[in-house]
Order: structure tokens, then sequence, then C-alpha cells
């Protein structure tokens, strides 16, 4: 991840296997270049609320189950100290003082983390409705914390943003991504390319959460071919077993109230 003006883990070795490794850096950059040839392959983004939605319905598999998504959420604020950063997960990855961002994650680059899934099944569930998806989590940023200018490196990818909890005052909570301001409303998704640099700034002191999901874009060839093997070289890295391994927490599994049940799916 390239941060512009901010701080992130230092950059070093990547892992592809326990004994094999590439510079970290001259990678990212590479993957950049190709990310800013791939931008001219994607749909129109951002795009948010219904525009959003005309153009990925399935976006609609989150709406439907909103309230049992936010009952999941509930129960896993009650763990809040237990969840770690994003960096504490992935120690070369964005920082953010004072463990003011953290990230409970339900899956990375195509490898689902039961440990952490069972903690949260509806919002599970829904995503496992969603076709071609690479990585979820929560994201949970606190009151007065800002993400800097930065480039995530999930080239091929479009994002999903479904908010859950939004500031009283949601205009002083915003993203801008390449330009284009937004400010998070809850259950009014957003999808973006995370390749195109972007920055969020939370200026209330009110936590926002939202749940991200990362979706193929479905490149054209030859864009395809490598987007797929770069998802499938990580994927199957070294380093990706290791940060598994840290995002597992010891959330324990979710059982659904009985009021919970009794509702209609």
């Amino acid at each position: 991840m390239q941060v512009s003006n901010g701080k992130a883990g230092q950059k070093g070795r990547f892992y592809l296997t326990k004994h094999i490794w590439v510079p970290q850096e001259p990678i990212e950059n590479l993957n950049l270049k190709m990310s800013d040839m791939i931008l001219r392959h994607m749909p129109k983004l951002p795009l948010g609320g219904g525009d959003a939605i005309k153009a990925y319905p399935v976006l609609e598999e989150l709406s439907k189950v909103h309230d049992k998504i936010k009952a999941d959420l509930q129960y896993l604020l009650g763990h809040h100290d237990e969840i770690p950063t994003l960096n504490e997960v992935h120690p070369r990855d964005l920082f953010v003082p004072g463990r003011a961002w953290r990230t409970f994650m339900l899956m990375i680059w195509g490898h689902e983390i039961k440990a952490n899934t069972a903690a949260v099944p509806d919002t599970w569930a829904a995503i496992s409705r969603i076709p071609g998806v690479h990585s979820a989590l929560f994201s949970i940023l606190a009151g007065g914390a800002e993400l800097m200018p930065h480039r995530g490196p999930a080239a091929g990818v479009v994002r999903f943003h479904y908010p859950l909890i939004v500031p009283k005052e949601p205009e002083k909570c915003w993203i801008e991504i390449g330009g284009h301001h937004f400010f998070w409303q809850e259950g009014v998704p957003l999808v973006f390319d995370d390749t195109r640099e972007h920055w969020v700034k939370n200026q209330t002191a009110e936590t926002r959460v939202v749940l991200i999901v990362d979706s193929d874009a479905r490149m054209p060839f030859p864009v395809n071919v490598f987007t797929a093997l770069r998802y499938h070289l990580i994927r199957r890295s070294s380093e990706m077993k290791t940060i598994l391994d840290r995002a597992a927490i010891a959330v324990p599994p979710r059982t659904p109230s009985p009021e919970e049940v009794a509702q209609p799916a």
C-alpha cells in the first residue's frame, strides 16, 4: 500500500515461500503502474447510493439483511478491545496512530478466516452470496481519526463500502476518492477502485463502521491474466499464511437470539 504524506510500515521482503522473497517496494510500484492501466478498463467509478446499486445489484444482498448485519456488528463491538488494527495484522500496511482504526477481517485474498466468520454468521452468509469476493472486513474508525492519502494494492477489484454506523453529523466524516468527495450514510453503499488515491477523515467524536467487500472487477484480456496471476501468487504466499494467523482472534461464535431466529430472511 502506497501512502502519500502519511505513514506505513517499513517496506522490506515479501515472502513467497519460507525461503523465497521479493523486495516489496519495487513490486508495489510496478503494481501501481499496472493499476493505472487497469483503471482505463474499469467501469466509471466511484458510484454511490442508487447509482451503485444499479451498476452492482448484488449489493442488495447486504441491504436485504441490514438489521441482521447490524446485530452481528453490535455483538462484535462488545469485543472491541480484542479487534486488531490493520498494521498489527500486516505490519507493513497502513498505520494509524493510537489504534484508532481497527479491522475485523472475514476474508483476505480469497481465504475465509473461519475463526472470525463464526462470530458474525449472518454477515458472512450475505457476503457468501456475492460472487467473486476477494476480501471482506469490518472497518472501525474512531472519532478524530484520519487515514492519510494512499493507494491500495487490490488491482482489478471493485470495493464495496456498506455503511453500518455513521456519526450524527455524517458530513463531518468523509472519504475523498480521486477528487470525488463522499460522506457515509447508513445503508447507502459506495463503490470505488481502491487503487485510486483516497483518504478518510472522521472530524467527529463518534465511531464510523463500514463493511468492506472487495469483488472481482472482471477485467478484459490480457489485463485479466495479470490480475489473476498476481492474485493467486499472493494468495498462496508464505506471508499470507502469517497474516491469516494474526487476523484470527478469539471472539466466540455468535448465537442469534430467539427473536432473530423467528424473523423471516
